[in-house]
């Protein structure tokens, strides 16, 4: 049922973004291509101060820049910054940039995301659609955080931290294999268990929903019921976009290619997704999951009391592997900024 619930949903009507975003700070990651470049066109439109294309390819990411100042006829607005979400270097290189030269963080869309059948390891060794999808997703977002705070108590707004999830999360669970040990990120960390993109790529979007959810609550508690930063997880529904040009398979491309082809919306109109809830200023969508601009219901595991007792697993995971990268990581969640 809920399968012909999100078929149906592709075909709706999502709200046009309306902002502004006047004086506010953006930052897009997976931006050089698909609902990316898109919801970085709609900030620039609706009077951002700024707008970081944080891409890994910089010379596609000027193009993308040159295009939006084209259509938008804004200069001086979109600043394309390097970030390869698939090495932890680069991630903390880049907070450390955003930390030391922009006065402000207002928004900060987590994009990228990637949809592999086949396994491939990051340069950190992890499976790359762990690496990108979860730990290096986690990894920035806990480092802006730092940023997001000092905006929320210096300027008096709320920021938003926005992290691209999917439906694709619905029909998959963690079994009792992957958290046997109480560690499914790493029982997901071999070859033998990549099992393709029908349930690889959707348990990855699973953990992002946990992350999400255990993080707001985290932020919830340190804030007292405050909510300085609003997170949210977002499903901007099947798009035209490259997320799955990995895939190898001839049988999934037609699969694929026949669907997308039916049902799927254009780029520009997933992007809505993750514009709205950058201009959303509910304080109840905090920690929630939205989807065609609306919060949503996530799948039944995710609201079951196994999967509360499998997020708070991931979470521990998650902070375990990001201590690891980085100490600094355990500061910041413990320090209340997290």
């Amino acid at each position: 049922m809920a399968d012909l619930y999100g078929v149906y949903a592709q075909l709706f009507r999502l709200p046009v973004p309306k902002g502004p975003f006047t004086d506010q700070i953006v930052i897009v990651t997976g931006s050089s291509s698909g609902i990316g470049v898109e919801a970085a066109r709609h900030y620039t439109s609706l009077d951002a101060k700024k707008v970081i294309l944080a891409v890994r390819n910089i010379e596609g990411g000027n193009e993308v820049k040159k295009s939006i100042e084209e259509t938008t006829k804004r200069t001086g607005v979109v600043e394309v910054w390097k970030l390869d979400m698939s090495s932890s270097a680069s991630v903390l290189e880049f907070a450390n940039r955003v930390n030391k030269e922009l006065p402000r963080l207002d928004v900060a869309a987590l994009n990228a995301g990637v949809a592999a059948l086949l396994y491939k390891a990051s340069n950190d060794g992890w499976e790359e659609t762990l690496q990108v999808n979860v730990i290096s997703t986690a990894y920035l977002a806990i480092l802006l955080l730092p940023k997001m705070y000092a905006t929320a108590d210096q300027y008096g707004v709320t920021p938003r931290l926005n992290i691209t999830s999917s439906g694709a999360h619905t029909p998959v669970t963690l079994t009792k294999e992957m958290l046997a040990k109480g560690k499914p990120i790493e029982w997901l960390n071999t070859e033998e268990n990549v099992k393709g993109i029908p349930t690889h790529y959707r348990v990855s979007k699973l953990l992002e929903i946990f992350f999400v959810q255990e993080l707001a609550n985290h932020i919830k508690r340190r804030d007292s019921g405050q909510t300085k930063v609003i997170v949210n997880a977002i499903d901007p529904g099947l798009c035209h976009s490259k997320l799955t040009r990995n895939i190898a398979a001839p049988g999934q491309k037609l699969y694929m290619t026949v669907f997308k082809f039916l049902l799927a919306r254009s780029e520009e109109v997933g992007s809505r997704t993750i514009v709205n809830a950058g201009e959303n200023e509910n304080f109840q969508t905090h920690g929630k999951y939205l989807s065609n601009c609306i919060v949503f219901p996530t799948s039944e595991f995710v609201r079951s009391k196994e999967g509360y007792e499998a997020q708070i697993m991931v979470w521990n995971e998650l902070r375990d592997i990001l201590y690891k990268i980085n100490p600094e990581t355990a500061t910041i969640i413990d320090s209340g900024k997290a």
